[in-house]
């Protein structure tokens, strides 16, 4: 093997965010928690994430699966154990990504092997059977960790160790057929200047194949290429099967940071040796070919898109005889064997009920999870994941407004019942004209809803502030005479104002204006963007996002009696992007969507399978000191989020 690598000289920026802003990344309660009377509270936020992923076996090559999980919520990323009897799978049925172990020969429940506030996923077994190692995000960024496979004993995962440490994200681990290496996928060496740089995106992160000792020790880099490389499988003879981006020629090489910033990702197995050597290409090229896995008898297995449809073939060790493993009856991702009976599991989508689909880029039911809760050092909340954009609690924290694939305006109950279309000029599921719905707000008394109805996400496009009833009666455009992007309303706690973003003056700005129009006011004044506004609980502040100190950063705004502006304060002051702020009905916290977690996948797995993770998840801020909690630990999209008192009071 090559030379030990050293120490990662550069650290991902949305990591450093994370150190920076002096996150916490698994809530504790601490002294500060309230013996006598704890506050429980409800958050609501976007998210986009698959619906009804399941696992399917295959007995045969071919042959119609046999589907083995149904749960509503995504179940993936399986691993057989070494003697074909158990299955572990990741799954958010629980509210967070756990692992689960399914005995095939027995019909009942999976048993939950990990039930951490943090995501646990990418499980793969040792030779023996006896441990497993997973990517878990406890420590705050996505590290390796590996546990006693027991799943009789409920508490082995508390003897799971930390391999890796490391600041940067690790990914995928594999065991050597002997058992003494862990290859993983890693982008802690990936520089910064690549963050930075003008041709590559700001939402990219290179990774390359790793090796180490698996008691962590002895870490080896074994690629290195600008692009992705990831996902690595051992063969019988100790050689690495991993998929990647280059494609052999320098012209197509220097292509893969405009093919990446276009969603045009083409990735292909390739074989190389333990130390490197050796490199050659399994797949053929122009077509995505990922998650490599061994058959017995050497032939190696892989997802393989075709035609826009996603299925496992298998070629020999040298690439030569194709052959199809499952069908073209849905996607399948991500194949794993039987080392005993040659067996493959897959995952891939069901159907969703039509009665309970709601219309979003991963439509889905409209609870995309069951809620799960978070401890903060005062407080508990209750997590609520819905599909719909941009959504807002109403006052008695049962009830949500959002915008149903940009087409309408819906109310529903928590649990995605009760729904009522408030407002429609479309009459077309997911629409992206000039009449879309988005960004609502419910005033505190819940009598009225104000929104943008107008092209979402253009900076030029003329968007209007519109306000309702919360029955959809009385619908007013509030803005006729602006021909400007005037979007992202809030209403003041006591409902005669609302605060926007506006174009009208050349850029995006904060503005106030009454809440029926009049009085408009400019709030801030800046050469920078100044965008998604939010009122305080009391009235007297504003948290808002600007680019004034060159990153989407959170700033508060304090407001007099009289709607004037007065000083701002930077709240967060890290290099990822801080959004969609939020204030807690107490005011002493502070919600919002955050890049600092980093991305908790491969890009190509989760941009060519799904979807990319921009923004990635909820934070919560402590005003008090500045410290940061993270709320969410998953590989979807969560994004905007609401904060509101108890359910029902």
């Amino acid at each position: 093997m090559r030379d030990q690598v050293t120490a990662a000289q550069f650290l991902t920026i949305s990591l450093v965010g994370l150190f920076l802003a002096g996150c916490s990344p698994d809530p504790e309660p601490t002294e500060l928690q309230q013996d006598a009377e704890t506050l429980e509270e409800t958050i609501v936020y976007s998210t986009i994430r698959p619906a009804h992923w399941d696992l399917y076996l295959f007995d045969e090559p071919g042959v119609t699966p046999r589907q083995l999980t149904t749960d509503p919520s995504p179940d993936y990323n399986p691993a057989f154990s070494p003697d074909g009897r158990w299955v572990v799978f990741t799954s958010d049925r629980h509210g967070t990504a756990d692992l689960f172990a399914l005995e095939l020969e027995n019909t009942g429940e999976p048993v939950r092997l990990t039930s951490s506030s943090a995501m646990e996923d990418a499980a793969a077994f040792s030779p023996d059977g006896r441990s497993l190692a997973f990517v878990s995000t406890k420590s705050g960024n996505p590290d390796i960790f590996i546990m006693p496979f027991a799943p009789e004993e409920p508490d082995a995962a508390t003897r799971a160790t930390n391999l890796t440490q490391d600041e940067g994200g690790d990914f995928n681990p594999a065991f050597s057929p002997d058992g003494e290496w862990i290859a993983f996928s890693s982008n802690r060496d990936t520089p910064d200047e690549l963050f930075w740089s003008a041709g590559a995106p700001d939402d990219y992160r290179a990774g390359d194949v790793y090796v180490m000792r698996s008691n962590g020790t002895d870490v080896q880099r074994l690629t290195e290429d600008p692009g992705w490389e990831g996902s690595p499988e051992w063969a019988a003879d100790g050689g690495l099967f991993f998929y990647s981006q280059r494609e052999g020629e320098a012209a197509q090489r220097d292509a893969i940071s405009e093919s990446i910033g276009s969603g045009g990702l083409i990735t292909r197995i390739f074989r190389m040796n333990s130390d490197g050597s050796g490199l050659e290409a399994i797949s053929g090229s122009g077509e995505n070919a990922l998650s490599p896995a061994i058959i017995p008898g050497g032939r190696v297995a892989f997802s393989s898109q075709s035609d826009g449809v996603w299925t496992i073939v298998s070629t020999e060790a040298d690439g030569s005889g194709l052959r199809v493993e499952s069908g073209a009856e849905r996607d399948y991702w991500a194949p794993a064997y039987d080392p005993n009976s040659g067996r493959m599991i897959a995952f891939g989508p069901a159907e969703t009920e039509p009665a309970t689909r709601f219309e979003t880029d991963a439509p889905g039911p409209f609870l995309a999870n069951h809620p799960h809760s978070v401890e903060l050092p005062d407080r508990t909340l209750n997590l609520h994941a819905v599909r719909g954009y941009l959504p807002t609690l109403g006052p008695a924290a049962s009830e949500v407004a959002t915008s149903e694939g940009f087409s309408r305006l819906v109310v529903s109950r928590l649990d995605g019942t009760e729904q009522r279309v408030v407002f429609d000029s479309v009459r077309e599921d997911r629409y992206r004209g000039d009449l879309g719905v988005f960004g609502p707000t419910w005033s505190d008394d819940g009598a009225w809803l104000a929104f943008g109805v107008g092209l979402p996400f253009s900076p030029v496009a003329d968007v209007d502030i519109w306000k309702s009833r919360a029955d959809g009666s009385e619908a007013v455009n509030l803005t006729p005479d602006s021909d400007a992007n005037d979007a992202l309303p809030d209403f003041s706690p006591d409902g005669r104002r609302i605060v926007f973003r506006s174009t009208r003056d050349g850029n995006k700005e904060i503005y106030l204006m009454n809440a029926d129009g009049t009085g408009l006011r400019r709030l801030t004044e800046t050469q920078a963007t100044n965008t998604m506004p939010s009122f305080s609980s009391s009235g007297d502040r504003i948290a808002f996002v600007s680019t004034r100190h060159g990153d989407y950063e959170i700033y508060v705004l304090d407001l007099d009696d009289d709607g004037s502006p007065g000083e701002v304060r930077r709240i967060t002051n890290s290099p990822g992007r801080d959004m969609h702020p939020k204030f807690s009905p107490d005011d002493r916290w502070l919600l919002f969507a955050s890049q600092r977690g980093g991305f908790n996948d491969e890009v190509p797995l989760l941009r060519v399978i799904f979807q990319p993770q921009p923004y990635g998840e909820v934070f919560a801020m402590r005003l008090e000191d500045g410290e940061v909690f993270r709320l969410t630990h998953n590989k979807w999209e969560d994004g905007p989020a609401a904060w509101g008192g108890v359910q029902g009071n």
